[in-house]
């Protein structure tokens, strides 16, 4: 009697051990399927175009970063146009000059028109000029600030543009558009896989509440890509092709 006691107990400690062991599995299960998963990275801008088509969504963007920029009175700081002088010309590529004299397009660097996007930040002055204040240093530095923020823009959200040339208004004893910026997504990969307040923190400034530390995060940026406009050429046997040259 006393063994089949103690072989009844053994087996009904086994079952315990099993019991435990399941309850344990059942609880790690519980606990896993309840534990909240990684939480998704943070939207790479608070605003976003909505746009289905790229054409519409170069509009928005054009749109919402030009009201962004403002002048003391409160007018824009700009109107942001797509396309500029190159609108209606049915381009081909834009181009920059490799050789002092180039003769051929082989002598060209050369940036398909269809992985492009063009701007131009018309001031509401004659000829693009921004007719409020003073020109300076301190508003250059804005307008570049504003030609970056459409670039990354631009880029991040239209994914088959590799490319983007943004006129600037007039300079100081500039009497037509001259200057461009022209930004590459490779130089700006590591921006845009990043969301953009850590570009560009702020909002955007006037001339006299540029933050420094901002502002060197933009001169870096923009500093390489500053060109000259040169004009529209038609090239034989290609067609119509935008040219800047490394100012």
């Amino acid at each position: 009697m006393a063994r089949s006691l103690s072989t009844r107990g053994r087996f009904a400690v086994a079952y315990l051990v099993l019991g435990a062991a399941v309850g344990a599995a059942l609880g790690a299960l519980i606990v896993l399927v309840e534990r909240p998963g990684p939480q998704p990275p943070p939207p790479w801008s608070a605003w976003q175009p909505q746009a289905s088509n790229e054409t519409l969504r170069l509009q928005q963007i054009a749109d919402h970063v030009g009201n962004e920029y403002t002048l003391p009175s409160g007018d824009p700081l700009t109107s942001v146009r797509i396309g500029g002088p190159a609108t209606g010309k049915n381009l081909k590529a834009i181009l920059i000059p490799t050789k002092p004299k180039p003769t051929t397009l082989a002598d060209f660097d050369r940036f398909d028109e269809s992985k492009s996007a063009i701007f131009l930040l018309c001031g509401l002055g004659g000829n693009c000029k921004i007719s409020e204040g003073e020109p300076s240093a301190a508003r250059g530095a804005v307008v570049r600030r504003e030609a970056l923020e459409l670039a990354l823009y631009t880029m991040r959200y239209n994914k088959a543009i590799d490319n983007v040339l943004v006129f600037v208004p007039p300079g100081p004893g500039q009497k037509k558009i001259t200057s461009t910026l022209f930004f590459h997504r490779s130089d700006l990969s590591s921006r845009l896989s990043h969301p953009l307040r850590t570009t560009l923190p702020h909002a955007a400034p006037q001339p006299d509440t540029f933050a420094s530390s901002e502002k060197k995060t933009v001169d870096e940026l923009t500093g390489s890509a500053l060109y000259k406009y040169v004009g529209i050429l038609t090239a034989n046997g290609y067609g119509n092709v935008l040219v800047i040259s490394h100012a």
